[in-house]
């Protein structure tokens, strides 16, 4: 065997080789070559890349044509080449197969990707010599190493915790269903389409943490499956026209991405459940744990003594010394506010006209006013509204001419 050649790759787990020569001795008067193999190979630089602005391997692979196209095809602007991974056979994975940024035609652009190259964005393993052959995630050719739910190579799935949630209503337009932080692992989101239909009015979309879109923005749908390189994180997309529409993450996202549902024309009631996982806060090793609670105030008086009032009280979230806190679940949180006084107020009462105050000629009447409770009971005048207070309780009146 000879020394060991170079690493494919300079970090992100590369491939080299050894071979050996059959010379000891070489064989002669027809003996036989030598038996077994020639070249056999190893990882080496398993340790992760700088980030290169979020690229993978692949994609660097991919853009480094971006000005080769510019001269084949003519004036205009360069092509931008990205990764193919939708549609490609798994016998051509480790064929450096790119599209066309924008415009969707693709090529082989080389007939073999650089050995170390994942040969898919859901598999740990590698491409060698053309091939794909077997890796654990620690990058270590024939390992059984496999990442856990949280993202951890050879974990156990004790460092995450999973978040879900669904949406079952939305209005026409675009609407956010949930906003996913950087770091979040096994990211799921699916929309079954009413009865199986391929058209159910209803449509993920993807949102940048910049406010562009990634995936149908603009009223404008992807409808074949897809993968979707962001920021060194592949999001692989069923497509509109499936009938479960799905986004999914094989690795943990860079940065922070917002799920939206997009609701056109008579659209059935959408069916939309998502899941991934996030880290659990650290806790230092002689925390104190830290219980919060709703800590809630007296009511207030009644804002009315009669018709519709309402009180109001404190209502806090509040640590176990005291000191507000933000972890107290918003499902139990008391009412602040509620209607009182739900009761009839007092009401202006008129009596019936007195005689006229004089037998002939012009003279004057009254009538009694009176503020009554709702059993009716006699109360005094600023009991009741003034506001509503009757004017016309004394009158003129003209009987006969005297003589």
């Amino acid at each position: 065997w000879g020394p060991w050649g170079e690493c494919s790759r300079t970090c992100g787990g590369g491939v080299q080789y050894t071979m050996r020569e059959c010379d000891n001795p070489v064989p002669k008067n027809g003996g036989k070559y030598c038996e077994g193999k020639r070249v056999r190979y190893r990882s080496c630089n398993i340790e992760d890349c700088p980030d290169n602005n979020g690229k993978t391997f692949r994609e660097e692979q991919c853009e480094a044509h971006n000005e080769f196209s510019k001269v084949s095809f003519g004036s205009g602007p360069a092509v931008e080449w990205t990764p193919k991974y939708a549609g490609v056979s798994p016998k051509d994975r480790c064929k450096l197969i790119c599209q066309a940024k924008g415009i969707g035609f693709f090529f082989v652009l080389q007939p073999k990707v650089v050995d170390g190259t994942p040969c898919s964005p859901d598999s740990t393993s590698v491409c060698v010599q053309g091939q794909c052959v077997k890796a654990g995630c620690d990058r270590i050719i024939d390992s059984k190493k496999k990442f856990d739910k949280c993202g951890v190579c050879g974990g156990n799935g004790s460092t995450c915790k999973k978040t879900s949630g669904s949406v079952t209503s939305a209005k026409p337009g675009y609407h956010d269903i949930v906003t996913i932080p950087a770091g979040a692992t096994n990211i799921e989101v699916k929309q079954r389409n009413h009865r199986g239909s391929r058209n159910n009015g209803s449509y993920l979309a993807i949102k940048a943490a910049d406010g562009t879109y990634i995936l149908n923005g603009d009223f404008t749908l992807s409808t074949l499956e897809q993968d979707i390189s962001y920021k060194g994180t592949v999001l692989r997309y069923s497509g509109s026209s499936a009938s479960l529409e799905r986004i999914r993450s094989f690795s943990p996202l860079k940065e922070p991405i917002t799920i939206q549902v997009l609701t056109v024309g008579n659209a059935f009631r959408p069916k939309i459940k998502y899941t991934y996982f996030v880290k659990k806060k650290k806790e230092s090793f002689n925390a104190i744990p830290t219980f919060s609670e709703w800590v809630i105030e007296e009511w207030s008086e009644c804002s009315k003594s009669c018709g519709l009032g309402w009180q109001r009280r404190l209502v806090e979230c509040r640590d176990i010394n005291g000191q507000p806190a933000s972890e107290c679940a918003k499902e139990v949180k008391p009412a602040s506010t509620r209607p009182c006084a739900d009761l009839p107020c007092p009401h202006w009462q008129l009596g019936d006209w007195s005689p006229c105050s004089k037998t002939c000629g012009k003279g004057y009447k009254k009538r009694t006013l009176q503020c009554l409770s709702q059993d009716g009971a006699v109360l005094s005048h600023e009991s009741c509204d003034p506001l509503k207070k009757p004017k016309h309780y004394i009158d003129f009146c003209t009987m006969a001419e005297c003589s």
